[in-house]
């Protein structure tokens, strides 16, 4: 009887000890997407998760608010870089808007004349679209620039699906 009790024993601690068993590499669980849409108020904005081919860090959360009367949108991002290990928050990235319209904000921002962001967040369907393509190619300091269009949507974190389901 005694065995039985030590074997029992033995194997909780083997499955409670298996990393597999919280999830991916134990992935730090970031917050399902929310979009916040306030007409009233002129702004609009989604979090969740950056999502597509090219991204560095899979595992990773994102917020973008947009402000009519200021014409802005601002962005902050952080990513699972190893082992429960979150990267550093960077300092806030600000891209002014070229469209604010009932169906959609668009914000542009040209990084050192090489690539162009852009990010269209739809009122409608609750989506934003985060774009990043290569422009001016031919000028000298911008031939290393990775020649990739990147499209990339913000969902849900890979640890909430995980967890609780798609919505």
């Amino acid at each position: 009887m005694r065995w039985i009790a030590v074997g029992t024993v033995m194997l909780a601690a083997a499955i409670c000890l298996d990393h597999s068993w919280g999830g991916t590499d134990d992935d730090i669980v970031f917050a399902s997407k929310l979009f916040t849409d306030l007409p009233d108020y002129g702004s609009v904005g989604i979090s969740g998760t950056l999502t597509g081919d090219g991204i560095a860090y899979e595992n990773n959360t994102i917020s973008i608010s947009c402000y009519k009367d200021r014409r802005e949108c601002y962005i902050a991002s952080v990513e699972q870089i190893g082992h429960n290990q979150i990267g550093r928050l960077q300092s806030v990235a600000i891209y002014p808007i070229t469209k604010w319209s009932a169906d959609e904000v668009v914000a542009v921002q040209d990084i050192m004349d090489c690539t162009r962001t852009t990010i269209v967040l739809e009122h409608k369907s609750k989506t934003a679209l985060y774009a990043r393509e290569p422009i001016n190619q031919t000028r000298p300091g911008c031939l290393a620039v990775d020649k990739k269009v990147y499209k990339w949507t913000i969902e849900d974190s890979p640890g909430w699906k995980k967890m609780f389901g798609k919505k």
